[in-house]
């Protein structure tokens, strides 16, 4: 096998690898908040809301990665819970923004611990140097999928710069990340 084909096979590896992994940590997010009444899309929304205020629709849909068509159901949802209220712009109506309410607020108040847990669950099977390089990984493929959020992750640039001299002299040696810190099995997701 040349190189290049060497190359090409460990980048479709790690990508598999990292769309896998990726899917089976959202499931352990979306069991545990789950029996809260709420998906990890909607406590997304409902995070958002709280973090930034109120947010026109179009705007959740690209912060969180959904169509337009999945963030109104998302939002339909969430708005028959009385969770969250669309309201249109006061000068612009073809905008329409959307606020967290009061019942929204407590619901995401009792559901964060538990989301909380699953996720410090998850990222316990990394010692404290696996996720702070999985941070910076996940950080800079970001900056190259989502150039228009490159301002927002720019303060990182150092620590990837890191990150660079290390991959490029050692690409091979990543053998050690695959052995978890702690030997803790996992729920499975169902």
């Amino acid at each position: 096998m040349s190189k290049g084909e060497k190359k090409r096979r460990r980048a479709l590896d790690a990508y598999s690898m990292l769309q896998r992994a990726a899917s089976m940590a959202s499931a352990q997010v979306e069991q545990a908040v789950h029996p809260f009444g709420l998906s990890a899309s909607q406590f997304g929304v409902l995070e958002t809301l709280e973090s930034r205020g109120p947010v026109h629709q179009q705007e959740l849909a690209v912060a969180l990665g959904r169509s337009k068509a999945q963030m109104t159901a998302i939002i339909d949802a969430l708005q028959a819970r009385g969770w969250a209220r669309r309201e249109r712009h006061a000068t612009d109506r073809r905008f329409i923004s959307v606020y967290l309410t009061d019942e929204g607020r407590e619901v995401l108040v009792s559901t964060a611990p538990a989301r909380s847990d699953a996720i410090v669950a998850i990222m316990a099977e990394l010692s404290g140097e696996q996720r702070a390089r999985l941070a910076r990984l996940c950080r800079r493929l970001l900056r190259v999928l989502d150039p228009d959020q490159a301002n927002e992750l720019a303060d990182d640039v150092t620590d990837d710069a890191t990150v660079d001299v290390h991959d490029e002299h050692d690409e091979d040696s990543d053998d050690a990340l695959d052995t978890p810190a702690v030997e803790t099995p996992l729920p499975s997701p169902t």
